[in-house]
């Protein structure tokens, strides 16, 4: 998605390294990541995906955040939601972004 590029470089352009990507559905993270079968540890992935995905519809595009500093963080928001996608990418991970 194209369309989303701007994210991604406005993510690249922090002090903090992160990386965004724009996923089709939240099935489409689901089933990546079961597609690593590494035992317990995508079982756990698997319920945490899932209750952090709980909120969105199943056929809606999403947004994923990833900050690896020195507090790692994953959010995940609509694309409805792209204005808090953009405030969490300009203030960090330290600040709560309204649901």
């Amino acid at each position: 998605m194209e369309q989303y590029e701007y994210l991604r470089q406005l993510a690249a352009s922090q002090e903090t390294p992160m990386r965004v990507r724009i996923w089709e559905n939240k099935n489409v993270i689901i089933r990546r990541n079961l597609a690593n079968h590494k035992g317990l540890t995508t079982a756990v992935w698997d319920a945490w995906l899932r209750q952090s995905l709980r909120p969105f519809g199943g056929f809606e595009p999403l947004i994923e955040v990833d900050v690896f500093g020195d507090t790692p963080d994953i959010r995940f928001f609509s694309t409805r939601a792209l204005a808090d996608a953009v405030h969490f990418i300009l203030h960090g991970a330290g600040e709560e972004v309204p649901a």
